[in-house]
Parts: structure tokens; C-alpha cells; sequence
């Protein structure tokens, strides 16, 4: 009589956490489902006003091209004009010129917006209470990473801050560092100095869970973790390395670009680790990657073929062991 009863409350009690946890993976389900109808509004909206800008662009651009041609114009001709009327033409042509580029920067700035919108449409794809979720596939990982990459906004120059004379690039920007108070914060992504369960040692792209208060230690959490294998790990700030929160655009801002023959820790394709490598070659335009040389012993020659590598993805090289 005790164990059927017993029998009875264990089957009522598993029944009970069973639709417990049913009605909490449904309520993710839904809220995920909300996230994606709402980004998925939200990118045609901005998809409808990128196509007003591309106009509101050539517009633009053909009035400035007018200014310039008109001065052009009447230098050739040695017109009479006075000191002052070219003063005033000049100064129109610039501002034409500078209004074209806030239009430029507006559009670049939806673009981003819609690829991190994506981003969060992926993300809000993967149930994390779905432990019967197979593990990313490489090629899932690889676009992932691509999208990841080419939402960072890009760095122009000082025209994004006036306060910024000099234009030099801000911290976080392509190849320059972190500043040296810089403090992480929960959901960065990050380069993290973890030792694997088997004893290996690596840098692996990873993103801040938890910032205890000391701002020294950060729980991580592999960002190719599978569901329920505990990939969280706690590791201290100087096994950090934060990643770059724009990529600097080589024409303006070639400082800001690890040079030729630069050392670097570099996304290895496929995977979700960083290892040593050399820059071949850097980006000549915002969209272009670094072209990394990697050390790989399973080359006969110790490197491995070119690889391009986006500027999300490439930082400076570091030796924790010294």
C-alpha cells in the first residue's frame, strides 16, 4: 500500500515537473517567436527607408557634383568674381559635400542595424532549454560568425566626433587596444585563455556571462557551447582580450589596421578558437578581411594557406604563460 502510494506521488510529481518544464519551453518558444515577427517587421521598415536613402543619396551626390563643376568652371573662365563670392561658393560646396556623407553615415547605420537584427533572429532560433538540439554545424557556425562580423559599424575618421581632432581612432577600434581601465560587461564577445577538461590551453571566442564585483573575474561562456555539456568558464581580466567594437575603415583610418607582418591571434576558419598567426595583407575598403597566415603543424611547411579573417576576429598577440 506505501508504494503504490509512493509510486503514485513520484508518477504526480514527475507529471508535474514535466509540465513545468513544458510550459516554460513553450513560454521561450513564444517569446522567441515574438522576437523574430519583431525584427522581421522591423527590417523591412528599415529595408523601405534604405531605399528612400539610396535616393535621397544620388540626389545628393549630383548636387554636390554640380557645386564642384560650376567652381571648376568658372576658374577655367577667370570669371570676374569677387574674393568673397568664391569664398561662398566654396563654403556651399563643402557643406554639400558633408551633407552627402551624413546621408552615407544614415544608411550605414540601418544597414547595421538590420545585420545585428539578423543576428538576434539566429540567436532567438536556438531554444537553449532544447537539450535534444544537435550541435551547431560548422557551416551554422561559419554564417553566424560572418553576421557577427559585419554588423560592427565602421570608424570613419574624426567627422564621427567632434571633440576628436587628431583623428585618432577610439579604443576597440580595428587594432587599437582596450583602454587600460576597460571593464567588460555581460553579453561582450570576447577572446578568452581557457583550459579545456583534457588539459589543452586555448584563446576561444567567447562572451561575458557574469562580471563579479571586483571587475577582475568573468564567468564565459564558449560561444560554441552545446546544450547541457557546462561549457561556462571563470577566468581572470588579464585572460581577456576584448574585441573590436568597430572596424576602422582603411582609407581613413589605415592607423587603426595591424600592419603587414604583424603577430596576431586570429579566428582560425571553421572553428571557434584563436591562434597565432601573421597579417599577409590588410583591408583596402570597410568590407574586406585581413589575410592571416596561420602556424599549423599539420602543414608541412609549419603555416597554413592564406585565410581571410574579418577585423571582428584578428587582435593583438598575447602570451599569458610569460
Amino acid at each position: 500500500m506505501t508504494r503504490s502510494n509512493t509510486n503514485s506521488e513520484c508518477l504526480s510529481s514527475r507529471r508535474s515537473s514535466s509540465s513545468l518544464s513544458a510550459t516554460l519551453q513553450s513560454s521561450t518558444t513564444t517569446d522567441s517567436k515574438d522576437i523574430i515577427t519583431q525584427n522581421e517587421l522591423s527590417i523591412q521598415k528599415l529595408l523601405l527607408e534604405l531605399q528612400d536613402d539610396l535616393k535621397k543619396t544620388k540626389d545628393q551626390y549630383n548636387i554636390s557634383r554640380d557645386a564642384w563643376l560650376a567652381i571648376q568652371q568658372q576658374k577655367s573662365s577667370n570669371e570676374n568674381t569677387t574674393s568673397q563670392s568664391s569664398k561662398q561658393n566654396m563654403n556651399q560646396a563643402l557643406a554639400n559635400v558633408h551633407n552627402e556623407m551624413d546621408i552615407y553615415r544614415t544608411a550605414l547605420a540601418k544597414i547595421a542595424q538590420v545585420r545585428q537584427l539578423q543576428i538576434e533572429i539566429v540567436n532567438a532560433s536556438k531554444n537553449p532549454n532544447d537539450t535534444t538540439r544537435s550541435h551547431t554545424t560548422r557551416r551554422g557556425l561559419a554564417d553566424f560568425l560572418s553576421h557577427m562580423a559585419y554588423s560592427l559599424k565602421i570608424w570613419y575618421g574624426n567627422e564621427q566626433n567632434g571633440t576628436n581632432r587628431n583623428n585618432t581612432p577610439p579604443p576597440l577600434c580595428g587594432a587599437m587596444p582596450a583602454a587600460s581601465n576597460h571593464i567588460c560587461h555581460v553579453g561582450d564577445r570576447i577572446a578568452g585563455f581557457v583550459e579545456s577538461d583534457d588539459g589543452d590551453e586555448n584563446w576561444i571566442l567567447a562572451e561575458i556571462s557574469n562580471v563579479y564585483p571586483n571587475k577582475t573575474k568573468y564567468d564565459i561562456v564558449d560561444i560554441d557551447a552545446e546544450p547541457g555539456k557546462g561549457r561556462y568558464y571563470n577566468i581572470s581580466k588579464r585572460h581577456i582580450i576584448p574585441l573590436p567594437q568597430w572596424r576602422a575603415c582603411p582609407l581613413t583610418c589605415a592607423q587603426a589596421l595591424f600592419a603587414p607582418r604583424t603577430i596576431v591571434l586570429a579566428l582560425y576558419p571553421q572553428t571557434s578558437c584563436f591562434y597565432k598567426g601573421v597579417v599577409e595583407s590588410i583591408p583596402r575598403v570597410g568590407n574586406d578581411c585581413y589575410s592571416i597566415i596561420f602556424e599549423d603543424s599539420s602543414y608541412n611547411s609549419g603555416f597554413s594557406p592564406e585565410f581571410d579573417v574579418p577585423q571582428m576576429f584578428v587582435v593583438a598577440h598575447k602570451d599569458v604563460k610569460k
